[in-house]
């Protein structure tokens, strides 16, 4: 059975990330699957909505560990992440997220990029990247700092911070706030509504509002090569010890 599964109905993509054992970190492989379904989505215009949603009780817990060493090829060679980025960025076709439980590393920054996020107030949504020895990706260092302001953007940033899905409704990451058990339905009601619009109309209408991407594309490509730098310095190789340890990152000695 695939990590990640697919289903369409009434005009709705369902992407549903299946890797609860490990809170649905991400392999390149579900990368790709997810790639292609936004692709499929995007060029077929019968798709009017997605909606993403996770497994067992989480949303998305960021890369699974193991595929560090592969995310951290060469920039400009393939790269199963950045397909899946530009797909988001790209999109025009609306898309929904169902949050509960971690939302983390990609789980959180992808949220940026989306139409409507639905949450459960008790739900995590985590910017690890410093404390993995890495910068913010997926555009998060600009579109974090446009929708929240500098010193806020910073201080989930640089902290390595948390918000609980209240905050992060406070502070616009999330749009609407739904009971645990209703995120997965309030979610599926929103993209039905999408569904039910005019889908040329709703397509333009996105394309207007996010505007010109290319700043956005040389942000994310500057992410890369500074994740690409995090994965292969001897700081990322203690944060990934570490993390793989149960311990906390030792950087007294680092320059």
């Amino acid at each position: 059975m695939s990590a990640v599964t697919t289903r369409f109905d009434q005009h709705v993509l369902q992407i549903r990330i299946d890797n609860p054992a490990k809170k649905n970190a991400l392999t390149m492989e579900m990368y790709d699957a997810m790639s292609e379904a936004l692709e499929r989505a995007e060029a077929d215009t019968a798709v009017r909505a997605v909606v993403f949603s996770g497994a067992g009780g989480n949303f998305c817990s960021g890369n699974d560990v193991t595929a560090f060493p592969a995310a951290g090829s060469e920039p400009g060679g393939p790269n199963p992440v950045m397909r899946f980025v530009e797909a988001l960025v790209h999109a025009s076709v609306p898309i929904v997220a169902a949050v509960e439980g971690v939302a983390a590393g990609i789980g959180a920054t992808m949220l940026l990029h989306l139409d409507a996020v639905v949450a459960s107030a008790g739900s995590r949504i985590v910017f690890p990247f410093v404390n993995l020895a890495l910068v913010p990706e997926a555009g998060s260092s600009l579109l974090l700092v446009r929708l929240l302001g500098y010193t806020r953007a910073a201080d989930l940033v640089l902290r390595g911070a948390s918000v609980d899905g209240g905050e992060a409704h406070r502070l616009g990451i999330v749009s609407m706030l739904a009971e645990p058990d209703a995120v997965g339905q309030v979610a599926l009601e929103i993209a039905g509504e999408f569904a039910s619009k005019p889908p040329q109309a709703m397509r333009r209408s996105k394309r207007l509002m996010k505007g010109d991407t290319a700043a956005l594309m040389q942000r994310i490509r500057e992410e890369e090569r500074g994740v690409f730098l995090g994965l292969n310095s001897a700081e990322g190789a203690e944060a990934v010890r570490a993390f793989r340890e149960k311990r906390r990152p030792d950087f007294s000695q680092a320059r």
